[in-house]
């Protein structure tokens, strides 16, 4: 494996993502069009709109340099920097105990659907894995939300004030992953499975439990560590859909109410956007992805040694 060059395809990604978050947040979000014809839309729409746009973008770093800071917030005393290290602690937690379970118990839950895809536990294994796949991620918090509050004590369950209270977030935000890497561990098993040096470990009187540990997961945390990006990605999206739905205090809350979730009144422009906040919880997504994709390198590197 090339380090080098998965450094610079990585260094480049990176600083394109920063700049596509960039200027999509600091994107003109005012009425400056104006409807006539094809000379007075240029001199009263267009140029209007690039003006704003190359203010906004000039404004943002100048506040950056001057102040050293990503810009205020609604709250005239509170910084982007003191709402990130507010909000974002509480994101990682949840993040952190979605990715791990995910992993731990998507890897478990491949290698049942590969133990049983030809029992009558199948519809335990592959079945419940496809269904949990196919149902969109909102209705199923829909459905714990349900759960809660007519069947156990809602509010020791998704309220903020409590200690554990990430621990139904996590728990919602680990399903649709966890489900993503059973696919992953159970496919990768069933590429292997018919090798010659697995019917070698079946001749020799192993279990298929043994064979699994010993020879077929082994090769399989290959493929699994090229994923590790793509499952954190996955992690950091549900998270924020998940936050809004449950009303955690989280990162995913605290952008959706930066982005203009809380409107007084309907229309193009009338939701107040804090794009400083916005962009700083991008760069906090950014850093964690990118944290992710050193350990991918890492994983790699000791697997491509060993194997030499």
């Amino acid at each position: 494996m090339d380090i080098k060059k998965e450094t610079i395809k990585l260094s480049f990604s990176v600083v394109m993502a920063l700049i596509f978050m960039i200027l999509l947040v600091l994107f003109p979000r005012t009425q400056n069009f104006y409807l006539g014809n094809t000379v007075e839309m240029a001199h009263l729409g267009i140029q209007p709109f690039f003006q704003e746009y190359k203010a906004n973008i000039v404004h943002f770093f100048q506040h950056i340099k001057e102040h050293k800071s990503l810009g205020g917030t609604m709250f005239s005393q509170t910084s982007v920097e003191k709402e990130l290290i507010r909000y974002y602690p509480k994101s990682l937690l949840v993040i952190a105990i979605a990715f791990l379970l995910s992993i731990t118990l998507g890897v478990y839950k491949g290698i049942f659907d590969y133990k049983n895809k030809h029992s009558k536990k199948n519809i335990l294994g592959n079945g419940t894995t496809w269904l949990f796949q196919a149902i969109p991620d909102f209705f199923i918090v829909i459905i714990a939300f349900y759960l809660a509050f007519y069947y156990l004590p809602m509010g020791l369950i998704f309220s903020n004030k409590n200690w554990y209270s990430f621990a139904a977030p996590a728990l919602l935000v680990a399903i649709y992953p966890m489900m993503y890497v059973a696919r992953l561990t159970s496919m990768s098993l069933l590429h292997q499975d018919g090798s010659d040096y697995i019917r070698t470990a079946f001749a020799k009187g192993n279990k298929i439990k043994e064979v699994i540990n010993r020879h077929i997961l082994k090769n399989s945390m290959m493929d699994l560590v090229t994923h590790l990006p793509t499952i954190m990605i996955v992690v950091i999206s549900n998270m924020l859909m998940v936050e809004y739905l449950t009303g955690y205090a989280g990162a995913g809350n605290r952008i959706f109410i930066a982005l203009g979730g809380r409107q007084n009144q309907v229309g193009l422009g009338s939701g107040q956007i804090e794009p400083g906040l916005v962009i700083g919880f991008g760069l906090c997504f950014l850093a964690t992805i990118l944290v992710v994709h050193i350990l991918k390198l890492v994983l790699m590197t000791k697997f491509s040694q060993r194997g030499a």
